[in-house]
């Protein structure tokens, strides 16, 4: 049996989340930094984990030369992705100071004045974190990010079709789902629905809403249940405090999320997605 440890006094002192609520909670860099406190470090590592996507963010940023559009919530500094770069100009063999699959990345990228295709940069960021995180020692970690690898790249074959895109550009992974909705997006516009895994049809039908801010308050609450059902019997584990971090960005998220900016979020990914006709066209 794989030992776990308890944090009794840690999850006693958590506060009760409430969905769409979130009046009078911490915010999220300074729960973390509570929990970087609490957590046995090998555990606080595996926490961390859940925060790569945004250093795949802050990556690209950083080798856009976007240095002012930051995530705070990122592991990595700005000066530690320019000491990596020196690390790579090297001649001398010196230890990187980031994970390897964000090294591969900034090494194929040869001159600072080069842009980078967004896109596939993405891809190959994602994959990279869903490699590690599914080599995680947390069951619920590995199924957590199963789950919701799959969420978002049905909403990646939905946006796809609807804005002409090539959907092979943004479903990450390689798994079999995913050769499975490339499989649903080459097969045309009319497609049968995946029956597997037992969540896809439910997704599926939701990624499908019209209403921009009802179909997000629908998914998160799937994201809400998964987390629910899979930290069931877990009490003061690292996997009950890995969903506990996990809802709670959720509550902090629709707390910010009024119709308005709901409104403006659309538009975002409409225009994220929209630039890439410019450059690609939909059967690349």
């Amino acid at each position: 049996m794989i030992f776990k440890r308890h944090y009794y006094y840690l999850v006693a002192g958590f506060a009760d989340l409430v969905f769409d609520s979130g009046k009078g909670y911490p915010d999220l860099a300074g729960f973390v930094e509570e929990l970087k406190n609490n957590l046995h470090p090998s555990d606080y590592k595996t926490i961390s984990l859940l925060f790569l996507p945004y250093d795949n963010d802050n990556l690209i940023a950083f080798l856009e030369g976007k240095t002012d559009k930051w995530n705070p919530l990122g592991k990595y500094s700005a000066s530690e992705f320019e000491e990596e770069r020196k690390v790579l100009q090297s001649i001398v063999g010196e230890k990187d100071v980031i994970p390897p699959y964000m090294v591969a990345v900034m090494n194929q990228r040869t001159g600072e004045e080069q842009t980078i295709d967004r896109v596939s940069t993405w891809k190959k960021l994602t994959e990279g974190y869903l490699e590690i995180a599914l080599k995680s020692g947390s069951k619920f970690l590995r199924k957590w990010v199963s789950f919701d690898r799959d969420i978002r790249n049905i909403f990646a074959l939905i946006n796809a079709k609807e804005l002409h895109l090539n959907a092979t550009r943004y479903i990450a992974g390689k798994d079999q789902f995913a050769e499975e909705l490339i499989a649903v997006f080459n097969s045309g516009k009319d497609f049968v629905i995946p029956h597997e895994p037992e969540y896809a049809p439910a997704i599926f039908r939701i990624a499908t809403e019209s209403d921009f801010l009802e179909r997000e308050r629908k998914i998160d609450l799937e994201r809400w249940n998964f987390v629910d059902t899979n930290t069931f019997f877990e009490y003061f584990t690292l996997d009950l405090i890995l969903g506990y971090l996990i809802k709670y960005m959720i509550v902090l998220r629709w707390k910010q999320l009024e119709p308005e900016t709901g409104k403006l979020m659309l538009q975002k990914l409409i225009d994220q997605m929209e630039t890439q006709i410019m450059s690609v066209g939909y059967n690349e």
